[in-house]
């Protein structure tokens, strides 16, 4: 594959999410690169498709306003590597010209970047190549995308599902990289079954194996939905218990769009749980389950915590990768402000991942100082040089989440710090009072 030296895509805020450094070239690829040799499943949202040209797989999504998008991988260099396409047979880009792509998630974590335009059969549209996986588990993650490119806005695009296809995406490319599927079988396959060359490759389309398709929020639509089954898509974070009645804190875009919510408890127990209340503007959530809590987190009173004291998080980060246990990550208080001077929250270096939203971020007595929020990483572009701003998280402060509570009569604990401990001793600490909080989303 040929590269070129400009990165495609770049995070400017990426909040309670995994850190990805990406970079691709600012070439555009022939129609193959985007279509399907060989169904593997579309039994989801998601189409998932072998394309033996890339050596991988593909799944791709068609909305109601006739907009594909298209995610897949990249095996035909040494590496593995996984690309974007977005594509309309109504938009207007042109092959081979660059065009500025901003890709935001539920509103809060953007990708700004470079892509390239590209024709594919009757759609034009705009590809981003040689993307790091931790950019598809981002896209995977969230429940809707605002696309914008050159500056025109196509508004929200729904991602539910995109979980399950993401997984099913995976193990379709498992199955090529172990011979499971076979390459030149599709290769000989689709040759015995040919078209005269005079006329198009018929299954070589995004539209020739269209899945159920997802309904784009804010646009109208006389089309009716194709399948009345409903998808579930699961998303995961973590909260702490705040008082013995079985309250618990976590961010409110943890539980955004939740019809059911569930608080594993470790390894064996789990509790359903009912969203008290949510609150955008803090993005903080309150649920509650039944039954007493089995352990309370307390909050730090006045000392305050200073700059460059240090902080533990506990959470549940990457859930089906590390550990189901939870993990535990060190670092200081960086900032006592967040992004733009942020007084409502503060910057820690300890590094947090997808799932550790709605964390709590305590001190070394083990009282809670802050909520996990926010990652940054921010990408400047100046003659080929990238600059990244590694370890940038953010915590809403204590003191806004205590004001929360007080908002919804929560009597929780809080008292001043004691002698530092040591670190296992405070996860112990975390450990107990902290719990996973699974959301299901039904659409």
């Amino acid at each position: 594959m040929v590269a070129g030296s400009k990165p495609v895509l770049c995070r400017s805020l990426w909040l309670a999410a995994f850190l990805a450094t990406l970079s691709g070239p600012a070439w555009a690829f022939g129609e193959d690169y985007y279509t399907s040799d060989k169904v593997y499943d579309d039994g989801g949202k998601w189409t998932i498709s072998v394309n033996t040209t890339r050596k991988s797989c593909l799944m791709h999504m068609a909305y109601d306003d006739d907009t594909v998008i298209e995610v897949g991988g990249d095996h035909s260099e040494d590496e593995l590597t996984y690309f974007f396409m977005f594509g309309n047979e109504s938009w207007t880009y042109k092959q081979d010209k660059d065009y500025g792509v901003v890709a935001k998630y539920d509103r809060r974590s953007t990708w700004t970047g470079d892509g390239v335009g590209v024709k594919v059969n009757g759609y034009k549209g705009v590809a981003i190549e040689d993307v790091k996986e931790e950019a598809v588990e981002e896209f995977a993650g969230g429940s809707r995308l605002n696309l914008k490119i050159d500056g025109d806005d196509y508004g929200n695009y729904n991602l539910s599902g995109t979980q399950k296809g993401l997984a099913k995406l995976r193990e379709c490319i498992a199955a090529v990289e172990d011979g499971s599927l076979s390459l030149k079988a599709i290769e000989d396959s689709y040759q015995a079954d040919a078209s005269p060359p005079s006329e198009p490759r018929q299954n070589k389309s995004h539209r020739g194996d269209t899945t159920t398709g997802g309904m784009r929020d804010d646009a109208p639509s006389d089309k009716a939905e194709p399948s009345e089954k409903k998808e579930t898509t699961i998303a995961s974070g973590t909260g702490f218990f705040v008082d013995e009645a079985g309250h618990v804190l976590t961010n409110a875009h943890v539980v955004e769009g939740c019809s059911k919510a569930t608080l594993r408890l470790g390894k064996d127990r789990t509790e359903p749980a009912t969203i008290v209340a949510r609150e955008t503007t803090k993005d903080l959530a309150l649920l509650k389950m039944r039954g007493k809590s089995p352990d309370v987190a307390k909050f730090r009173d006045a000392p305050p915590i200073r700059l460059g004291d240090t902080v533990v998080v506990f959470g549940y980060p990457l859930t089906g990768y590390l550990s189901s246990s939870g993990n535990l990550s060190t670092g200081l208080v960086a900032s006592l402000a967040g992004t733009e001077d942020n007084e409502a929250e503060m910057q820690i270096s300890a590094p947090v991942q997808s799932g550790n939203s709605g964390g709590a971020v305590v001190d070394q007595s083990g009282h809670v100082v802050g909520v996990v929020v926010a990652k940054s990483n921010i990408q400047t572009i100046e003659n080929d040089d990238i600059e990244v701003i590694q370890n940038a998280n953010f915590a809403i402060k204590a003191e806004v989440a205590k004001a929360f509570l007080d908002d919804h009569s929560v009597a929780y604990r809080s008292e001043a710090p004691g002698e530092d401990l040591k670190t296992p001793d405070v996860a112990d600490i975390a450990r107990a009072f902290s719990v996973q909080v699974t959301c299901e989303i039904t659409e």
